[in-house]
This record gives C-alpha cells, sequence and structure tokens, in this order.
C-alpha cells in the first residue's frame, strides 16, 4: 500500500493577480490580504478543484501549512512602524499579518476547511514538516484528506546583501546570488485512492543527516518552497520519480508513480 496518495497540485512563482482568482472568489474579498497568503490561496484552490473538491462546501480536510519565515514583508512593516510610532501606535494589521498562523486561517476560511491544521515553519525543514503532518493527520484518521500549502516570502535583508556576500548566505540560501521572488505550492493527499487520483507515493522520508547538501540546480532562494516546486515539476512530467534533497541537516525522499 501507497504512503499516501495525491489528488491535485499546483504551483506558483511570484504573485498571484486579482484576475486569477476569478473562476474562485471576487477580488475585493482579497484586498487585505496578505501576498504569501493570496499565492497560497490560489495554489489551494487550483489543487482542490483538481482533486474533485467542492471549494466553497464544508469538509472535513486537514490542512498543513509551511510557511518558512512566515510574512516577512507584514513583519518589517510592523518592525518599522514600532521604531517609527512607537509600542501603543504599531500597526496591528501589519502584526497580524505577520503570524505565522495567519495564513492558516485565511486558507481554513476560504476553502471552508473544519479539519485539523497546523503550521510549520521551520524554514528549509517546512515543506518536510507540512508533509509529514499530513500523514500523520490521514494515518490516524483525523480526516479523509489534507491540503498540503507551501508559501514563502522574500527576504528584504537577504535580497539586498546576499548577492554581494554569497560565500556568507550559502549555509542558509540555496541560491544566493538570486533570483529572489515569492512562491507557493498545494497539494491535495489522501490516505486511500479516489477517482481523481493521479500519483501513489510509495516511499516518503523526512530525516536528519550529517550528508553534505545535494547539487541539485535551486529554482529561488525560497527555501520552504524549493521542494514543493520540485516535486510539482516531477509531478507534471507526468512520470514515475524519486526525488531526494538534502540541505540545512536534513533529508527529504519522496518517490511517486502515476496512479492507475
Amino acid at each position: 500500500m501507497a504512503e499516501f496518495y495525491i489528488n491535485g497540485f499546483s504551483a506558483l512563482t511570484g504573485d498571484a493577480r486579482p484576475e486569477d482568482f476569478l473562476p474562485f472568489a471576487e477580488a475585493r474579498r482579497l484586498r487585505r490580504m496578505e501576498g504569501i497568503a493570496k499565492n497560497a490561496l490560489l495554489c489551494s484552490f487550483r489543487a482542490m478543484s483538481a482533486a474533485g473538491l467542492d471549494v466553497n462546501a464544508p469538509k472535513n480536510t486537514g490542512l498543513s501549512v509551511a510557511v518558512g519565515a512566515g510574512s516577512l514583508e507584514s513583519t518589517c512593516k510592523f518592525m518599522d512602524t514600532i521604531i517609527d510610532d512607537g509600542d501603543e501606535l504599531s500597526s496591528p494589521t501589519a502584526f497580524a499579518g505577520s503570524v505565522h498562523n495567519s495564513t492558516g486561517l485565511t486558507l481554513s476560511a476560504f476553502l471552508h476547511l473544519s479539519g485539523p491544521c497546523v503550521t510549520t515553519g521551520q524554514f528549509d525543514f517546512s515543506f518536510a514538516g507540512a508533509l509529514l503532518t499530513a500523514r500523520q493527520f490521514l494515518a490516524r484518521g483525523m480526516c479523509a484528506d489534507a491540503l498540503v500549502a507551501v508559501t514563502e516570502d522574500v527576504n528584504p535583508a537577504a535580497a539586498a546583501l546576499a548577492p554581494r556576500h554569497p560565500a556568507l548566505f550559502a549555509p542558509v540560501l540555496r541560491a544566493p546570488a538570486g533570483p529572489f521572488a515569492r512562491a507557493a505550492a498545494a497539494f491535495v493527499l489522501s490516505f486511500r485512492p479516489t477517482d481523481k487520483t493521479l500519483f501513489a507515493v510509495s516511499r516518503f522520508s523526512f530525516s536528519r543527516t550529517e550528508e553534505a547538501p545535494s547539487c541539485a540546480a535551486p529554482v529561488s532562494v525560497s527555501t520552504a518552497a524549493h521542494g514543493a516546486l520540485e516535486i510539482f515539476r516531477l509531478l507534471s512530467a507526468g512520470q514515475p520519480f524519486a526525488f531526494r534533497d538534502v540541505f540545512a541537516g536534513a533529508e527529504l525522499l519522496v518517490e511517486a508513480e502515476p496512479y492507475a
């Protein structure tokens, strides 16, 4: 039996546009939403639609979110308001957006999810941790299916300094020289196959390792989203694959094949 099944998937590099949401939600409802939450929401809408799930109906779907360092844009805005205006006049809107769980709240509300929800914010370990959490949801019978949503912001300090000091940032950024872009992805998993199942994951592991980082070419410095974007690329090819990623003292291994 497979570790789990993948019934829908989607990914995005850059920022979602208002018109991208037209099939799913009114643009005016997204006006105050954080950039990384919008990206995760768009990918989730697309992945759930591909999995045959009604995005507008209540459902007992688990939610496992990977946010890396969270919304760095809002965090920096919040810190700036403290510096400029003092604690009492700091921005509550920026603070709300800087909280790691804010993306999970957004997805739960817009997608009408009532299953268990956990947010993982462990930088490069985030995506692998979110997959592990979702698998536990399914294995323990906590939900019939689970949404894994990954989204990562641009670190403004890294974007400014890393290209000038790549050796200094190499241990913590996959591509210190850039490009720097937001990225997001979403995957709908189930413990048993459905009529929409696309892939069966035959092997999955996430563990610590002393091995040196792998030399695979990175797609961006979005550390939490790197593995998700690579798996999206492999799934899109429609062929059996084995994905192995070693970075920052951890190893992620995923083997999967199309489900017939």
